[in-house]
């Protein structure tokens, strides 16, 4: 995904890794002594973090003061029916439904989050939720025969 900072192209791979990999032109930014990124343009020199929103489920990257949602926004009502989901993964089905339930909402925000979003799209980040919560009765059937 892409964001644009002050007239500068950020583009950022790697979304879901631990360290997720920003790069201007093709070319890595510069890290400082801890491994952290900076960018360094007409402004100064500035931190760039890349992160998780929990809120807004969804990668968030930080350039010195600018805070960017990367990718489209997600109605709020679906970004609910995520919360809720995960709550009820977690309340009745235990680590497993919990870990299914935030696999099937993280992966339908990425599917919601793309640029180019047409209805097949859609459709499948809808069905992703569905998916885990049959994958989720299958499994717990078959772990308490």
């Amino acid at each position: 995904m892409t964001a644009r900072v002050d007239g500068t192209e950020l583009e950022v791979s790697r979304l879901w890794a631990r360290r997720p990999h920003v790069s201007v032109r093709g070319q890595e930014l510069p890290k400082d002594g801890q491994g952290r990124y900076e960018l360094r343009d007409r402004r100064g020199v500035r931190r760039v973090e890349a992160s998780f929103d929990w809120r807004e489920f969804g990668p968030r990257l930080r350039v010195g003061e600018h805070d960017l949602l990367l990718g489209r926004p997600i109605p709020l009502w679906v970004r609910v029916g995520y919360l809720v989901l995960l709550v009820l993964g977690i309340g009745f089905g235990g680590a497993l439904g919990g870990l299914l339930a935030g696999g099937s909402a993280v992966a339908s925000a990425a599917l919601l989050r793309r640029e180019d979003r047409p209805g097949s799209i859609v459709f499948l980040a809808a069905l992703l939720p569905f998916a885990a919560v049959v994958l989720y009765l299958g499994l717990a059937t078959l772990l308490a025969r």
